[in-house]
């Protein structure tokens, strides 16, 4: 799908285009070979809905010609950087019976090998923002979203331009929000749902960007001194926005990148929009990578602590995403969903951990 940079957390809204820890570099990845008694809580976790997302996945993969190229370098290349390489894997992964616990583990056991990437990771997320909105413009409702315009020049024009009005009557609008905030924060997470004045719903995803430079606000309003650093997170930087909407517009003009939105039309209320995979991504078990490094639609097992309880989160998620600001092996963005509570802690994860990719074994074990 997916946005322009698109954590929503700390200072991923800043942060995803700032890497906080060492970057191991593209010949990293994989990284040495493990095994599944070397994943942290991988007993404890729920194999049957990663293999879920993994057969989502699946078929879209496999209506692909056989050598269109999902990523990756080196071996995770190798093995799986063409949709054609995943046809044996992905055959099996439906025969598997839904919701089956024990054979959805030893299908994820049989069919891959496992590879811890070197060094310690950055665990971020996003999620769909729910702002109210309209389809037209009307009193309250001011702020266009635009879909990208068809004629190259306008689609380049900057934040700034567009905000000055530069487009208005020149590109389609897909709707209305009531803040310039509100359509700056879902922009960032590059896809949302704006909840309409009768109730209902419009699902709204990217549709391409400006090709404008990013600059991480958060990264501005730290430096302004607005912010303590330990402070910043979405609702921080959402709500000094908000709350400063005099010194608003000039900071998030600094951002020049504008991403454009359009309407996805019905979708299931719990499912997320579609990924750069082209499925609809799942809470909590889909996740945006760097595909110049690791391949999409490949398992990665995340080891990671939860940022508002401190406690242990080791989850299989399935690369169904991108994200202009996450590079290299040891980053991963995990998509939360809709609603309060993937909003409070995608908009505050922004925590070390371990990744282990896993890629189809050369011979499955039977």
């Amino acid at each position: 799908m997916r946005r322009l940079t698109v954590l929503a957390a700390a200072m991923a809204l800043s942060a995803c285009a700032m890497q906080q820890y060492p970057q191991t570099g593209p010949n990293a990845a994989p990284g040495p070979e493990t095994s599944f008694t070397a994943l942290p809580g991988w007993p404890q976790d729920n194999a049957s809905a990663a293999l879920a997302s993994f057969v989502r996945s699946c078929k879209a993969i496999l209506l692909m010609p056989p050598d269109t190229s999902l990523g990756g370098t080196g071996l995770a290349k190798e093995r799986a950087g063409q949709a054609g390489l995943w046809q044996p894997a992905c055959t099996a992964a439906k025969a598997v019976p839904p919701g089956n616990e024990p054979a959805a583990r030893q299908y994820f056991q049989s069919w891959f090998n496992v590879f811890a990437i070197s060094g310690q990771a950055l665990v971020t997320g996003y999620f769909e923002p729910e702002v109210p909105g309209s389809k037209n413009e009307h009193p309250g409702y001011r702020v266009p979203l635009y879909a990208k315009p068809p004629v190259p020049a306008l689609a380049n024009l900057s934040r700034a331009a567009i905000d000055q009005g530069a487009l208005y009557r020149k590109a389609p609008v897909t709707a209305y929000v009531t803040n310039p905030v509100d359509a700056f924060m879902l922009q960032i997470q590059g896809s949302g749902r704006i909840i309409l004045p009768d109730g209902k719903t419009l699902r709204v995803g990217f549709d391409g960007q400006n090709g404008q430079p990013y600059t991480p606000i958060g990264r501005i309003l730290e430096q302004m001194g607005a912010i303590k650093p330990e402070d910043i997170s979405y609702q921080s930087i959402s709500a000094w926005l908000k709350a400063h909407p005099r010194e608003a517009k000039s900071v998030m003009e600094q951002n020049a990148r504008y991403v454009y939105m359009r309407p996805l039309g019905p979708l299931p209320l719990n499912e997320g929009a579609p990924g750069a995979l082209g499925v609809p991504l799942t809470a909590e078990r889909s996740v945006a990578v760097d595909r110049s490094v690791i391949p999409l639609g490949a398992p990665l097992f995340i080891s990671t602590t939860d940022p508002i309880t401190g406690t242990a989160m080791n989850l299989l998620a399935i690369t169904q995403d991108t994200g202009g600001g996450i590079h290299g092996p040891d980053r991963a963005d995990i998509f939360f969903g809709a609603g309060p509570d993937a909003e409070e802690t995608a908009g505050s994860m922004h925590q070390p951990g371990k990744l282990y990719l896993l890629l189809p074994r050369l011979h499955p074990q039977q």
